[in-house]
């Protein structure tokens, strides 16, 4: 689940993730790219680029509808060095990773 928009270089979304299951799904979400964790804050380099992107990462109440519990959290995206193009292009590789099945 995910909400928000791309609004240029940096912009927030609210994701239905606990950290530990966003943390998780983060390695196949950055193929490519090499990246750290330093307690909520990811950081995702390009190879051999000077492309960065930060991730500040904020646990947010849980959503209930009715006896479901949804957990939340806002993620913080800000890019460095990317055009818009290569952002896009990332984001949608990066929104894959965490869409969820249904319908």
């Amino acid at each position: 689940m995910v909400a928000g928009a791309d609004h240029g270089d940096a912009f927030k979304r609210d994701m239905g993730y606990s950290l530990p299951e966003y943390l998780r799904i983060l390695p196949s979400a950055v193929k490519g790219y090499t990246y750290r964790v330093d307690g909520n804050r990811v950081v995702i380099n390009g190879s051999g680029t000077n492309r960065r992107l930060t991730l500040d990462l904020k646990t947010l109440p849980e959503r209930r509808i009715g006896m479901i519990r949804i957990p939340r959290i806002e993620v913080e995206f800000s890019f460095e060095n990317f055009s818009e193009r290569e952002r896009k292009d990332f984001l949608v590789a990066f929104d894959r990773s965490y869409q969820r099945g249904g319908g």
